[in-house]
């Protein structure tokens, strides 16, 4: 009998090791797949600066940097922002066009982003969502994916005028017409429940204000002072928050800002003074920022408004944590990044 006991014993223990071991392989595969639920990024990305643009395309990374990725090799692709599943994402690019845009740079071909294009997350299925006459400067899929809110020019400007440019809504699979939400208006944000409309306006002089408004424009509310020159909005998780870029330093840098929907307790969030920082995501929880910068030192881009090539920017993504006592700058990869959006969770 007790021989009996401590046979089942036995083979009790090895049930019970076996067991151990399989739970044990189970946790080392957990820890070395990634998480389905892992956010991830994606950016432009510039490799160069030259003519006939700065060759820019579609790269994504990991949260923490890692796994970076070309997802388009076009040079004319960017801007690009998650679907509301997180199961593709929606983009911009560019095509060339019959007239030069800057006929005192002859050299430059024109290139003007006329369409939005899809593909799924890992850059394959790439397809044209649609081509619109005019210039689109950036989109934003609604939460529910029904709709996309983009911002638009139905004509390209004449050389040396300015781009007169509106918030548009479009269905998401891209039929129909776009209608005009707001005029003069920019970088769209849905909120989280897709009940309203973040965005920068536009105004005489040169001045930005952020304003909210419903999905149908209605109930348009200015939130911040036009002479600090705010833009790129971005909803918090919760809803309850906007991030936004403003300039500071007598209009020589961007910084970045955090305030309540409606506009009330507005702070600081970055302060380094050697990058000016713009297009801010969320990333997780809320409790950190995704941001793209350039660097302060000089002057960057294609063209001067005098027709002169200016120098290549320096551009990087980073991520702030907002509950440091002192908020630092953590460089996410030393590519060449701008316009960042981080993919829902």
């Amino acid at each position: 009998m007790f021989g009996a006991i401590e046979e089942q014993s036995e083979v009790g223990r090895r049930h019970l090791f076996m067991l151990r071991g399989s739970v044990q392989t189970l946790l080392v595969i957990a820890i070395l797949l990634p998480s389905a639920s892992a956010q991830q990024i994606v950016f432009t990305h510039a490799p160069n600066g030259g003519p006939p643009w700065p060759v820019e395309d579609v790269y994504s990374m990991d949260a923490d940097g890692s796994g970076v990725k070309a997802l388009t090799n076009d040079g004319h692709s960017h801007d690009a922002v998650w679907t509301s599943d997180g199961r593709g994402i929606l983009f911009v690019h560019d095509d060339a066009l019959q007239a030069p845009t800057h006929p005192e740079a002859k050299e430059f071909e024109s290139y003007h982003s006329v369409e939005l294009s899809m593909m799924d997350r890992d850059g394959g299925n790439r397809h044209l969502l649609r081509r619109l006459d005019g210039v689109i400067f950036s989109a934003a899929m609604s939460p529910d994916g029904k709709s996309l809110a983009m911002t638009y020019s139905p004509e390209a400007p004449p050389p040396r005028q300015s781009m007169r440019a509106g918030l548009y809504l479009l269905p998401s699979d891209g039929q129909g017409e776009p209608r005009l939400l707001v005029k003069d208006a920019f970088t769209p944000a849905w909120s989280p429940d897709g009940k309203k409309l973040a965005f920068s306006v536009e105004n005489p002089r040169g001045e930005w204000a952020l304003h909210v408004a419903n999905a149908d424009g209605a109930d348009d509310v200015r939130l911040t002072d036009p002479v600090l020159i705010s833009g790129s909005p971005a909803w918090s998780p919760d809803g309850k928050q906007i991030a936004f870029s403003q300039f500071t330093d007598q209009r020589r840098r961007q910084q970045i800002f955090v305030m309540d929907a409606d506009g009330s307790h507005e702070r600081q969030v970055t302060a380094d003074s050697n990058w000016s920082c713009e297009h801010v995501s969320w990333l997780g929880d809320g409790a950190r920022l995704v941001l793209s910068c350039r660097s302060a030192a000089a002057p960057c881009g294609v063209i001067s408004s005098v027709g002169t090539v200016l120098p290549e920017c320096t551009r990087r993504i980073f991520a702030v944590s907002l509950g440091d006592a002192q908020v630092v700058l953590k460089q996410l990869s030393v590519l060449d990044g701008a316009s960042a959006s981080v993919g829902p969770k």
